[in-house]
Formats: C-alpha cells, structure tokens, sequence
C-alpha cells in the first residue's frame, strides 16, 4: 500500500499544476483582451492615416495619367514637327538639284558663247590679215 504522505503530497501537486493551468489560461486571455484593445487602437489611429495614404495614392496615379497624356501629346507634337522638317529638306534638296542643274546649264552655255566668240575673233583676225596680204600684193 501507498503511505498516507505520498498521497497528499501527489494531491497538493495536482492541485498546484492545476491553479497553474488556470492562472496561464486566465493570463492567455487577458494577453488577448489586451491585443484585441491594442489593435482597437491601432485601427482608430491609422485609420484616418490610411484614408490619407488612400487619398495620396489615387493624386499620384491622376498626376502620373496627366503626365502620361502630355508625354503623348508632347510626342505626337515633336513627330510632326520631324516630319514637316523632314519635307522642308526634301524640298530645299529639290530646290538644289534644279539650282545646280541650272547653273550647270549656263556655266555650258557661257563656254559655248565663248568658243563662239573666239571662233569669231579669229575668223575677223583672219579676214584681216587676208586684206592686208591683199593690199600688199
């Protein structure tokens, strides 16, 4: 048989493991109560903080669209811009092409108003010097 003392010492112990259990239960759920009145309080104080995060997320996207339409349309301005450029040169090439042939056109012109000129002056030059011969004999 179990003696007398081992008996009330194993029941004390059970009871002190019991109160134990107790007392970290009621700690678990003041620890709760207490999270739970925490996080209470962090709702009401971010709240207002989150509606203004909110508010400054939905301005930054409106701002970033409105640059995004002017990046178009700033782009869509300088590609028209390169383009009637692009024409102008083309137009001023044109204009060179038509010069130059131009002047080609008359530089050949002069050379042959020369030639004739000097195939004039000759043939004057000649003439003379047969009219002399002539007036000699």
């Amino acid at each position: 048989m179990i003696p007398t003392w081992v008996a009330v010492v194993t029941g004390i112990s059970l009871a002190i493991l019991a109160l134990s259990a107790i007392a970290i239960a009621l700690s678990s759920v003041i620890a709760a109560l207490g999270v739970r009145a925490f996080l209470r309080v962090f709702r009401e104080l971010a709240g207002p903080a989150l509606g203004d995060v909110r508010q400054l997320v939905t301005t930054i996207r409106t701002e970033a669209e409105g640059l995004v339409g002017t990046s178009q349309d700033l782009r869509g301005r300088i590609v028209r811009a390169a383009d009637a450029a692009e024409a102008r040169l083309a137009d001023l090439d044109a204009l060179f092409e038509v010069v130059q042939e131009e002047v080609e056109t008359t530089a050949l012109d002069v050379a042959a108003t020369l030639r004739n000129v000097r195939r004039g002056l000759s043939l004057l030059e000649w003439g003379r010097r047969a009219l002399k011969r002539r007036r000699k004999h």
